[in-house]
């Protein structure tokens, strides 16, 4: 089986690193990404299976991201993860208003974030 590929939009170099040493400690490839210039263009580059994004990220318009991907049908398969410490129910309102597939809160154990995107394959 091919390494699953995450794509971790964020502006938190330190979130990052944690999320990519787990993810990578739990057999992901990980593509990071910091800035938000030309983020749509690098996830439709790198195809990843799944997009970690942070909702708070400084002047990234999460909305037109959102379009441009879901506008792209080699995109549909994409499991956006928002990856934020705004409050949990804020997180889950956002994703039941926006049709995305989950979140995940940075004041949860990050150590865990690859087992909790296990959650979104079905068993092989």
């Amino acid at each position: 089986m091919q390494p699953r590929k995450v794509l971790i939009l964020d502006d938190n170099i330190l979130h990052v690193m944690r999320a990519a040493r787990s993810l990578e400690a739990c057999g992901y490839t990980v593509v990071r990404m910091s800035s938000p210039n030309g983020a749509v263009a690098k996830i439709e580059f790198e195809r990843p299976e799944v997009l970690l994004l942070e909702l708070k990220m400084s002047r990234l318009h999460v909305d037109d991201v959102l379009s441009k991907l879901r506008s792209n049908p080699e995109m549909e398969d994409l499991i956006i993860v928002l990856f934020s410490d705004i409050e949990a129910d804020v997180l889950l309102q956002y994703c039941i208003d926006n049709d995305i597939h989950g979140y995940y809160c940075k004041s949860m154990d990050i150590d865990a974030v690859g087992d909790f995107l296990d959650n979104f394959y079905e068993e092989e």
